[in-house]
């Protein structure tokens, strides 16, 4: 038994021969397990290995936003909000406190030189409007800049919290300095920081119909240049003048915080780039256009400041002096939009042109305007004319701007250039009017021959611009 227990027990030198063999035969069977893998069955490294360098062959795709939607529910929205951000920016700049605003500065013009709050010259009062106008429009450089950056809300916020405080501290001045800071510079910042966006925005949204898109959206100036006017004069009758411009105050606070519901940025945020686009002026057609709008921009609005006190001059009484205004800004909601819409076919600049050709040749012949009809039919023609020239200079800038991600900063530069045009050109008008009228009569004509010229000259200027871009072919530009 013992025996047969020794003969079945393998000895050590039979142990490490099995052992052996099965190393040898383990080894045998890699090559096999490896092409098996190799053919399908599973990874490999050599298989990895050609899979990642045909992946680094492969060109990287874009994860950018892609073409402009060119229309649908959210670029829509933008123009919406965009309207409302209108509605209570250039609206002041007219009445005194921006450009629906600004298109209604009449009314505090007038309301102002009555004397009923503090005493100034015309001149002096022009200076209100066209301080607010000069710093909201040239605050656009830095917003502009904002936007591209990715700050639109905290840019809209900033903005709408400066207009409504400004507006609210108009109703409690009594000087003319606290007029200036509160209604000139501080709703002057807020008006730029929100109007800005509101062109940037929706340029960004469309492509072939941008130009209708900004004409919608700056049409709110126009509509807010016909209700805030008429609001401010009848509730100053009923409730004085301080808690007339609180309820305008109000009406502003609800519209803005609608508009900031509604805007949202469509590009990624472009962090890195100066303030000012310097290259840009190695461009010649972009920098003559420059010149063009501050010289443009000196004489185009003058006739919103005065177009009250020189129907009263010529005889035009009672409550119909007052709605010139409303006639002249009514007029400019159709100029927002029919020409834009044309331009989108044509070109902008074959828009502009002619438009601001126009806009001078009406106020040369302004000087011939001595009755109530004639005043209504130049106010019809200039607000149109001058409507489209606001609604398409936004889109030309987008015309001559080659990376939209830049938009908001060229922009930016644009309106900051239009607003030093702002600063001089309606105070120079009313100096002019000062210095050649008497204490019982006003003389017009050499505000009119002021602003007509500098009209005239921009819109040369544009020609050259035209030019410089695609010649003197029939070309779409």
């Amino acid at each position: 038994m013992a025996g047969l227990l020794r003969q079945g027990r393998p000895n050590l030198q039979q142990r490490r021969s099995r052992i052996g063999r099965s190393e040898e035969e383990e080894l045998a069977t890699l090559p096999d397990s490896m092409s098996a893998t190799s053919s399908g069955r599973g990874p490999s490294l050599e298989s990895l290995s050609e899979k990642n360098k045909e992946q680094d062959k492969r060109p990287e795709t874009s994860s950018g936003p892609g073409p402009p939607p060119n229309g649908g529910l959210r670029a829509w929205q933008q123009v919406l909000g965009a309207f409302f951000l209108n509605f209570n920016t250039w609206y002041n700049r007219l009445e005194g406190s921006k450009m629906g605003l600004v298109n209604t500065f009449g009314t505090f013009q007038d309301y102002y030189a009555s004397g009923s709050i503090f005493t100034a010259s015309q001149s002096a009062i022009a200076w209100l409007g066209s301080i607010q106008g000069f710093l909201m429009l040239t605050i656009g450089v830095l917003c502009g800049r904002a936007v591209d950056a990715g700050y639109l809300r905290i840019n809209l916020t900033a903005g709408i919290f400066m207009t409504v405080f400004g507006m609210m501290m108009v109703s409690v001045c009594h000087e003319y300095w606290q007029f200036f800071l509160a209604q000139g510079v501080v709703a002057g910042l807020g008006s730029g920081a929100t109007f800005i966006p509101s062109v940037t925005v929706v340029g960004t949204y469309f492509s072939s119909r941008r130009s209708l898109a900004i004409g919608i959206a700056t049409t709110g100036s126009s509509v807010g240049g016909l209700i805030y006017p008429i609001v401010l004069r009848r509730l100053i009758t009923e409730i004085g003048f301080g808690w007339a411009v609180r309820v305008m105050a109000f009406i502003m606070l609800a519209t803005l915080l609608l508009s900031l519901s509604l805007m949202r940025s469509r590009l990624p945020p472009r962090n890195s780039g100066p303030l000012v686009d310097f290259s840009a002026f190695h461009d010649p057609a972009y920098a003559i256009f420059l010149l063009s709008v501050a010289i443009t921009y000196s004489g185009l609005y003058v006739p919103f400041f005065y177009i009250e006190s020189y129907a009263r001059n010529i005889g035009v009484h009672g409550d119909m002096a007052f709605y010139m205004l409303i006639i002249l800004n009514a007029a400019s909601i159709l100029g927002r939009t029919l020409p834009p819409f044309i331009a989108d076919k044509t070109g902008n600049l074959a828009i502009l042109v002619p438009c601001t050709l126009l806009s001078a040749v009406i106020l040369f012949a302004w000087i011939r305007v001595n009755s109530q009809n004639g005043l209504i039919v130049a106010a019809v023609m200039y607000g149109f004319i001058s409507g489209s020239i606001q609604a398409v200079v936004p889109a030309t800038v987008a015309f001559l701007c080659p990376d939209l991600s830049k938009f908001g900063t060229r922009l930016g530069m644009t309106l900051a250039i239009g607003g030093l045009g702002l600063l001089v050109g309606s105070p120079v008008a009313g100096a002019i009017l000062d210095g050649q009228s008497s204490a019982g009569h006003q003389v017009y004509w050499g505000l009119l021959v002021f602003s007509g010229t500098l009209v005239f000259v921009g819109a040369l200027l544009q020609i050259l611009v035209r030019v410089l871009k695609v010649g003197w072919g029939v070309s779409k530009a």
